[in-house]
């Protein structure tokens, strides 16, 4: 039969035993990874310069395809990355919104996506031929030359009526993104110099997703015929070919 100071010194055990527990579950429970919270506010800018130009890093878990049209629920508005539709938009300036599904997978080869509040290019043409200017003073691209595809820079300009209130223009690439409150040329152009080519598939294969009007020289010769967004947000027939050329 255990003495009482055997009982006792198992229950004092079992005491510690749980406590350390406690304190290994409240430490692994603080340590693990925050969850990120939307980008859906103008409380996101800074308060530096006049367009509060403000430039976040993030770090990407996943890169997976997703079925198009499916919903995407993204941590950041813009997003930076993450799940992405099979088939991408096509490089250069666009006249009409595109899911972010499509042109996240652009951020995946590299590129980087300019984007202004607006529901399209047609409701503020004086912004978007500010932005547009940006884009299309862009250096050449050398694994876009190499390519041979008819695209000078990894660049994507596109109006984004979702973008978070606020937030007149933004940017972003993959593990980044920008916001500020008016267009600021330097910032965007840095923006963009400082983190295309900077993505796990470095590629410049041409886009299938989009309207791509000639005028505007957004990189593709004929690629309207394939490009415009159906009710399902893809193209008939396209996803064999991209497949092919993305490695699945």
């Amino acid at each position: 039969m255990r003495s009482f100071s055997s009982w006792s010194s198992c229950f004092l055990s079992l005491v510690a035993l749980v406590a350390c527990g406690s304190f290994v579950e409240a430490c692994s429970s603080s340590s693990s990874s925050p969850t990120v919270v939307a980008d859906t506010g103008p409380s996101l800018l800074s308060d530096a310069g006049a367009c509060g130009v403000t430039t976040r890093n993030y770090s990407v878990e996943t890169g997976n395809h997703v079925p198009i049209g499916s919903t995407i629920a993204y941590p950041t508005n813009p997003p930076y990355g993450g799940p992405h539709y099979p088939i991408w938009a096509i490089w250069g300036i666009h006249q009409k919104a595109l899911p972010a599904g499509h042109w996240v997978h652009n951020l995946e080869h590299g590129g980087v996506v300019f984007l202004y509040r607006c529901a399209s290019r047609a409701a503020c043409p004086d912004l978007a031929a500010q932005v547009e200017a940006v884009a299309k003073a862009l250096p050449t691209d050398p694994l876009c030359t190499a390519a041979g595809a008819g695209v000078s820079a990894r660049v994507l300009v596109l109006p984004d009526p979702d973008l978070p209130e606020g937030v007149q223009v933004a940017a972003a690439a993959w593990g980044w993104n920008l916001v500020s409150r008016c267009l600021d040329a330097e910032s965007l152009r840095n923006f963009y110099l400082a983190h295309y080519g900077h993505s796990y598939e470095d590629t410049c294969y041409q886009g299938e997703i989009g309207e791509a009007p000639p005028d505007l020289d957004a990189g593709s010769d004929g690629g309207s015929d394939a490009s415009e967004v159906g009710s399902d947000g893809g193209t008939d027939g396209g996803s064999d070919a991209a497949d092919a050329r993305d490695g699945g």
